[in-house]
């Protein structure tokens, strides 16, 4: 099956989500490493429950399957605004910030949204840093959301509205 890039960088590409990247979803999900950072980190996921919820991404018509531009191998997964690197080889490497540029055009430009949000757990410094950088601010936490143990975690609500992006696309273009 070909897949069509929709968006080209330097680090990743981005092509529509297909039931095929669901195998590489599932095991993300069942990667406790990988899935500390989800509210539903303590189910394990079959590949048919898997396959449904990624059958429910594609339809809703905003999911992106993120792709190494190098290896060819998908290595994360987005739905909304909201991005996942999947693939801890490719952690802290930029891929992340790279791919959310892109997903960030798709929103405002494509899909002309006035706002798009993201939310993190306050553990998972990676995620946040990246949609700070992206320019995505900090609108509500949901205190001690997630609880691991002992530990207990703050669900960080973020958004960006197409105001601060176009702006920000015009600083970035050197346009006053």
């Amino acid at each position: 099956m070909v897949r069509h890039k929709r968006y080209v960088g330097e680090k990743v590409y981005l092509t529509a989500l297909t039931m095929r990247d669901a195998e590489a979803i599932a095991k993300w999900h069942n990667d406790p490493e990988v899935a500390q950072y989800f509210i539903d980190f303590r189910e394990m996921k079959s590949l048919l429950t898997v396959q449904d919820e990624v059958n429910e991404m594609i339809k809703s018509d905003e999911a992106f399957a993120i792709f190494d531009i190098v290896t060819d191998t998908i290595i994360g997964c987005s739905w909304g605004a909201t991005i996942l690197i999947g693939e801890k080889d490719y952690w802290h490497k930029g891929h992340d910030l790279e791919a959310l540029e892109f997903i960030k055009d798709f929103c405002f430009n494509i899909r002309n949204w006035n706002i798009a949000t993201v939310s993190a757990f306050s553990h998972d410094k990676r995620a946040l840093a990246v949609y700070a950088e992206a320019g995505f601010k900090k609108t509500c936490v949901y205190r001690q959301r997630l609880i691991h143990g002992l530990n207990k975690y703050d669900e960080i609500h973020m958004d960006l509205l197409a105001s601060e992006y176009w702006a920000a696309q015009k600083i970035k273009d050197g346009v006053e």
